[in-house]
């Protein structure tokens, strides 16, 4: 919810105080990490971003293969992330089938 009302601090905290343990679904697992990262990419914290979307990927491939912010987000992390993520960026892309 954080995320959609533009408050990525607080979208950010939130995300950070969740014991992933404790969610038995892997999608909704990958789900949250994907949110997780979206806020970090509005903070600008690219290396972040790519992190957590490269868990997400590991929770639940298929959660990140038809996810709109996934798809979205790792063309313009491959051009933009810092040089130490953007290899990272790059293979996560082609993983889930986004060109780049």
């Amino acid at each position: 919810m954080h995320n959609d009302l533009a408050r990525a601090g607080e979208a950010v905290a939130a995300a950070s105080s969740l014991d992933l343990n404790g969610v038995p679904s892997a999608t909704r697992r990958s789900f949250h990490l994907i949110e997780a990262a979206r806020a970090h990419g509005m903070k600008g914290e690219a290396v972040a971003q790519v992190a957590l979307l490269e868990k997400a990927w590991r929770e639940s491939p298929e959660t990140m293969q038809y996810n709109l912010h996934a798809r979205a987000a790792l063309p313009h992390l491959v051009k933009t992330a810092p040089p130490v993520v953007r290899e990272d960026a790059r293979r996560l892309a082609v993983e889930i089938g986004v060109p780049v």
